[in-house]
């Protein structure tokens, strides 16, 4: 064979290997999908104080698990134990007054149902006064002078139904004051509680910057809480999820446990990413001026949930996904070789 025979032959094979392997990409990118970009992630909560004081006790570590419910650390009490105490006093007084104004009602009450049967027996003296007045039995003084009586009954009469109502709301009154206190008094008491910080859910302590004789601020975040539940984040190709739907299968390989294979299924596909959120802001829209050929491929996230438990990897540990979109037999081995290539390769990197 002369060297130039020799020449065309490789450079026939080596068309051909190209052909074979554009075919493939071109095939594996449609029906068998695989990404590096994925990442594990997980809940981080971040946990500050409802009130502020000093940071009297830490009884967590970093890195240390916990369960709902778990003391995490302490704030200085004092302060709140004594505005409770205030408050208690303050329900006291409230409570007494209360007391007062009712009996004040009761008094008030006893009074009119005193002036009103005086001034029923005063009218009825008068009424037969009056007859007898008609009848020629009595003098006129008489008659007036027992009038008179009735109609200062009837004045005291108005003055007890004016002191009772008086009464009723001076109690009413002292009812409000007394929710009031009783809603000071369980304010304090919340207050107080909430100076003993505890676990919301349960998860490992994560980046906790915290002594004791920090003065922490209401609301400021003093560590984080990540959560035991754990879920894998990929992007991929907008062409690559043509054929990808909620429920496909995954297999998933972490780089920190080269080898291993996990499976999953897709749980969601995000429909859109932030280069397409535009914000009404009164600005004219300013066009992405390039002058390359071939522009970047948009990526997509998918949310993936895991079929099996997951080992302890930290939220962010980065992985690569392999999907099987096609119910076919040729495409589903193409993406199990894909994904064992891609376990053997992480033993190297």
């Amino acid at each position: 064979m002369t060297p130039e025979q020799s020449f065309s032959r490789w450079v026939r094979v080596a068309l051909g290997i190209f052909i074979l392997a554009f075919g493939y990409f071109v095939l594996a990118d449609n029906y068998a999908p695989m990404t590096p970009q994925a990442q594990v992630q997980r809940y981080v909560v971040p946990v500050a104080p409802r009130v502020a004081g000093q940071v009297s006790r830490v009884w967590v570590e970093n890195n240390q698990p916990v369960a709902v419910g778990d003391l995490l650390f302490e704030l200085d009490d004092s302060d709140y134990r004594l505005a409770l105490e205030r408050t208690e006093l303050a329900l006291g007084l409230a409570e007494t007054e209360l007391a007062r104004q009712r009996a004040a009602v009761r008094a008030a009450g006893s009074l009119l149902e005193q002036q009103r049967l005086q001034a029923q027996e005063l009218e009825r003296e008068a009424a037969r006064l009056g007859r007898l007045r008609r009848d020629g039995h009595l003098s006129i003084q008489q008659l007036e002078q027992a009038q008179n009586l009735a109609a200062q009954a009837q004045s005291g009469l108005a003055s007890a139904e004016a002191r009772l109502q008086e009464a009723r709301q001076g109690a009413r009154a002292a009812e409000v004051g007394l929710r009031q206190a009783e809603n000071a008094r369980a304010q304090a008491r919340l207050a107080l509680s909430r100076t003993r910080v505890r676990a919301e859910l349960a998860g490992r302590v994560g980046n906790l910057q915290l002594k004791e004789g920090i003065y922490a601020q209401a609301g400021g975040p003093l560590l984080a809480l990540v959560s035991e539940q754990a879920w894998v984040t990929a992007d991929l190709r907008e062409k690559s999820l043509r054929h990808v739907a909620t429920g496909t299968p995954v297999g998933i390989v972490f780089d920190a446990l080269p080898g291993e294979v996990f499976r999953g299924r897709v749980e969601s596909i995000d429909s859109g990413v932030r280069e397409g959120q535009q914000a009404a802001d009164g600005q004219l829209a300013q066009p992405v001026n390039s002058d390359r050929w071939v522009r970047d491929a948009q990526r997509l996230r998918i949310q993936i949930g895991l079929e099996e438990p997951l080992p302890a990897l930290a939220t962010g540990a980065k992985a690569t996904v392999q999907l099987f979109p096609a119910n076919n037999w040729l495409f589903r081995a193409m993406g199990r070789i894909q994904l064992w290539l891609a376990s053997q390769l992480r033993y190297l990197y």
